[in-house]
């Protein structure tokens, strides 16, 4: 006790004596139930929390742990052999690949349309915090979020990315595809394979794995035109966040971080072991049942592999494109009976149909980039059409507003992709074209098998050709109906997007009969050793190469910054450019051609502009290439000897002989 002479005060404190040294056991079981109401009573989230109220210590195996320790660990789903639910503290949230995930009960899903299927994510999904379940209470926290969507993520973006910028990031997803760089689409959104009004509904937005979600903004992050992007380092330091927030979720998702055990599931990281000789303190937890993937996952994946094949390292893509077919097939998507199982919304004919298109258009979405990515990587096919039985996908126009028109007006599909384009929705236009694609790429590995006997596959030249020529004329049916002068365009169509499949379509379609006749190597061209200048099938390449080029004015006339499709469109100018090479190559030897100048000019402004809209390596080297031929065209004398040896290195960056990988550097 002491006194203050100034004030003439007591001043003095009482504290209770405890003894020195570590806390004994008895007295930390003490302390765990004031613990753990105390959480459960609070609404704000306290990351210094003791680990031990929400998961098994990590030397204690799961088997061998008593009745009432399993119980606060481990939660019982509804049918008692569901998967578990994990979810993940923000505070954990330091690397793509945290060690640990806690268990938590998760908070009951909304009632909706889409809450009574058994391949939502509500079955497995893994919140953020389970201080903050409740809806009413997370929209309370974040009243500028828009999206009651978002719910499951604003924990892990909190202090770092705002709602309003997170809801944002959401309609820019779902914005369509212009011709001018100030609309705001996002390259990578090839098409929705979710209708925008059932996941932005305001009071039941569908049920979504937070995997997903958190994918679809660092997706759509990577081109976003907002200030916040503006300033240096921003977008790096937000896409690699959202990216770790990704992983960090999609971790327990994945099928690949589980095996199967004799008593259930384990994760990988659960059976791991020192290597050092010391003893591991790491538990290895078994759960009654594994991941249960669903359509969100497969979407997950493709969107991972769309934006890093769209990036500077192509080849890391291949991880989750192949995590994507192989779940697609696991799924049983590929089929129409496999779509049909497991749906649980048999008593709601309008959920169902949603349930089976979603999936149905995840399908055909792998379908399309699989044929895409094997003409870029010069890869075989992972999806044959002998092993697809899908109906074709429902018209863009009736799938967005599927819940205001009824199921009698739905019109029935047919079995297959279609090989006639029909509308402006990616599955209208682009699934023709990458079927008959998916044609000439089994054509071309069917020629260069070195055992099997192959005829001169005239017979199969022949209908691929009737198959192009039959897409040709549909293309030319649809311009007629939709830019009629009299006749409005049908449905939402408008006169520009009808413009933009029109001009795109009419070029793609040239350049698939470039790859039917053609060489696909740019060196082996111009090196020439099969005598292939002197064969019918130059003649057909290079008019049809003289085709596209002047295509390309007609793309640039409606698309000036080529801003429709810039993350598809770049392989086909590529491979619709090398006969033009070809030409400018031999003017020295022929003499000069104004015409095939004016292509070539034509050509290099095309990638000058798809570099702007979207920056790729490939298309730099390219244009490069092209630029140093007709200049040494134009200034013979001017010319380094160097030339030719320097253009045929950069030109061999990226080959298409048989055992090279095209742009998969």
């Amino acid at each position: 006790m002491a006194r203050r002479p100034a004030l003439n005060l007591t001043c003095q404190y009482d504290r209770e004596i405890k003894k020195r040294g570590r806390r004994s056991n008895a007295s930390k079981q003490n302390l765990r139930p004031l613990r753990s109401v105390t959480a459960r009573g609070s609404s704000e989230p306290n990351d210094n929390e003791d680990s031990d109220t929400t998961r098994p210590s990590r030397s204690t195996s799961v088997n061998a742990m008593g009745g009432s320790q399993l119980r606060r660990g481990l939660v019982a789903s509804q049918e008692g052999d569901q998967y578990d639910r994990l979810q993940l503290s923000p505070s954990t949230l330091r690397s793509p690949h945290d060690e640990r995930a806690g268990l938590a009960v998760v908070a009951e899903p909304h009632q909706t349309l889409h809450s009574a299927r058994t391949d939502s994510s509500s079955s497995i999904a893994f919140p953020f915090s389970p201080r903050v379940t409740a809806s009413q209470g997370i929209l309370l926290q974040y009243p500028s979020c828009r999206y009651p969507c978002l719910e499951t993520i604003l924990p892990g973006l909190k202090g770092f990315m705002s709602p309003n910028e997170a809801c944002n990031l959401l309609d820019i997803f779902f914005t369509e595809p212009g011709n001018s760089l100030s609309s705001s689409h996002c390259p990578y959104a090839l098409t929705t394979i979710l209708r925008k009004s059932s996941l932005l509904h305001q009071s039941r937005p569908r049920s979504t794995s937070p995997a997903l979600l958190a994918t679809i903004l660092w997706c759509v992050a990577q081109t976003a035109d907002r200030r916040i992007y503006y300033v240096p380092g921003a977008r790096e330091r937000i896409t690699s966040h959202l990216y770790s927030l990704a992983m960090s979720y999609l971790r327990l998702r994945d099928m690949d971080n589980w095996h199967r055990v004799a008593g259930g599931w384990q994760l990988e990281d659960d059976c791991t072991v020192n290597v050092d000789g010391c003893q591991s303190d790491q538990a290895r937890r078994t759960f009654s049942a594994g991941p249960q993937p669903t359509v969100d996952d497969v979407l997950t994946f493709t969107l991972l592999a769309i934006v890093i094949s769209g990036g500077v390292f192509k080849a890391d893509c291949l991880k989750w494109w192949n995590k994507a077919v192989c779940l697609v097939k696991y799924l049983g998507y590929h089929t129409e009976s496999g779509l049909m199982d497991n749906t649980g919304v048999s008593n709601q004919p309008l959920a169902a149909i949603e349930v089976h298109e979603e999936r149905r258009r995840a399908f055909w979405l792998v379908y399309v980039l699989d044929r895409h990515l094997a003409l870029s990587f010069n890869r075989p096919l992972d999806i044959l059409d002998a092993e697809c039985q899908v109906l074709s996908p429902l018209p863009e126009d009736i799938w967005q507003n599927l819940d205001m028109i009824s199921p009698d007006a739905i019109p029935r599909p047919v079995y297959g992709p279609p090989t006639t384009i029909s509308g402006p929705g990616l599955f209208e236009y682009f699934l023709p074209l990458m079927a008959i694609l998916g044609d000439i790429i089994d054509l071309r590995l069917r020629r260069h098998h070195p055992r099997l006997p192959v005829d001169d596959g005239s017979s199969c030249l022949d209908t691929i050709r009737q198959a192009l020529a039959h897409c040709e004329t549909s293309l030319g049916e649809f311009a007629a109906a939709a830019m009629s002068p009299t006749d409005p365009p049908p449905g939402t169509l408008t006169k520009t997007q009808a413009q933009l499949v029109v001009a795109y379509g009419a070029y793609i379609i040239k350049v698939l009969y470039v790859l039917l006749h053609g060489e696909w190597d740019a060196v082996s061209m111009l090196e020439d050793h099969g005598n292939w200048i002197a064969s019918p099938s130059f003649s057909e390449c290079a008019s049809n190469s003289i085709a596209a080029a002047q295509s390309i004015t007609d793309i640039l006339s409606v698309d000036p910054e080529l801003s429709f499709m810039p993350y598809l469109f770049g392989i086909y100018l590529f491979h619709g450019s090398f006969v033009l090479l070809l030409f400018a190559e031999r003017m020295p030897q022929i003499g000069p051609n104004e015409s095939v100048e004016q292509a070539c000019e034509v050509i290099i402004r095309a990638h000058e502009v798809s570099i702007v809209t979207l920056s790729t390596d490939f298309q730099k080297t390219f244009r490069k290439a092209f630029r140093s031929i007709l200049y040494s065209v134009r200034r013979p004398d001017s010319v380094d000897p160097e030339f030719p040896v320097l253009r045929k290195e950069v030109l061999s960056m990226y080959r298409w002989t048989m055992g090279y990988r095209g742009l998969c550097l």
